[in-house]
């Protein structure tokens, strides 16, 4: 459900219910709240609430009416987009489930899932709450350093089903590396909001880092989140997910020495070293995608047994009889 509708004095009214049906401002307000969820002064449900309020323009404190609040309360409990639901071992107790029942479960709360024996279960367990950080779309289009200088950030579409992406490859490699890195986000900005006038240059990021420290720590973290969220998309919802595919760490091309399978490319014949880096990220996963598949299909034709094929690339077996 994308939106929530509702009616109020014969007027009806659509609550957004994704991530790319919000507006900029709306993201940033609401990434206010996830930071104040974070140290624990906001409990999830009035995350949900207060993203009803501030698109509806409403102030929480002067709704009084008790069915007023009962009435907000259950537009809040419809709003999923925001909050996923984290069981213990990486959600092993959902392991068996239906796509169905997975995706109730991870979404609602078990003890609002009523006469349901699993639900009873999970309700027990130490389930606890996290964003729901995958999504393709640039909710943060600028940002604004001092009082005049605007730089606009890169663009991203999935429009005619077809995605494309204006980050660099060296640009995306960069950023990706900074993700596990919180002290690092004024230099994660600066290498995001890159003049587009000139050709991305790691130093000049370096140097403009200052100028995105003053920037304010919502902004920081939202800027993060929403890279965060495509970098996931990509790996989760595209057929690059191939990259990401195998159990061994050194044949994840993308997440281990993305720096050298970059320059790789050069000496592969793909463009100096400079050519290399200005590549566009999506025609750099592509072709990344496309080594990994020729690959094996070449192990395929030496006549190499698919086990010994798992074992040499890391990729689980139904992958590989997929692209075989």
């Amino acid at each position: 459900m994308r939106t929530i509708e509702f009616s109020c004095k014969n007027k009806v009214y659509s609550i957004p219910n994704s991530w790319d049906q919000i507006t900029p401002a709306l993201y940033l307000q609401l990434v206010k709240d996830i930071l104040r969820m974070s140290r624990g002064e906001l409990s999830p449900a009035m995350l949900r609430v207060n993203f009803v309020c501030n698109f509806m323009g409403w102030i929480p404190n002067r709704i009084k009416s008790e069915d007023a609040l009962a009435n907000l309360a259950m537009l809040s409990e419809q709003v999923d987009f925001i909050l996923n639901i984290a069981y213990p071992d990486n959600d092993a107790a959902l392991a068996d489930l239906d796509p169905n029942t997975r995706k109730l479960f991870k979404k609602k709360a078990p003890e609002k899932v009523l006469g349901n024996i699993m639900a009873q279960y999970l309700r027990r367990l130490d389930y606890r709450y996290c964003i729901d950080d995958c999504w393709c779309v640039q909710l943060i289009p600028f940002a604004k350093l001092g009082k005049k200088k605007i730089l606009k950030g890169y663009t991203v579409t999935t429009s005619f089903g077809v995605l494309s992406c204006s980050l660099t490859a060296l640009q995306y490699i960069e950023a990706r590396n900074l993700l596990e890195h919180t002290d690092s986000l004024p230099l994660m900005a600066s290498i995001l909001y890159s003049d587009s006038d000139i050709k991305y240059s790691s130093s000049l990021a370096h140097q403009r880092a200052a100028e995105f420290a003053t920037l304010s720590t919502e902004l920081l973290y939202g800027i993060m989140l929403n890279f965060r969220a495509l970098n996931n998309y990509l790996f989760t919802r595209t057929d690059f997910s191939l990259l990401t595919a195998s159990r061994l760490e050194e044949k994840k091309l993308i997440s281990t020495g993305a720096l050298e399978s970059l320059y790789n490319l050069s000496s592969d014949g793909y463009g100096s070293a400079e050519e290399v880096e200005q590549m566009n990220i999506i025609q750099y996963l592509t072709i990344l995608r496309k080594k990994i598949i020729e690959s094996v299909r070449s192990m395929h034709a030496a006549e190499m047994k698919i086990t010994d094929i798992e074992k040499e690339t890391g990729l689980p077996i139904q992958t590989i009889k997929q692209i075989i």
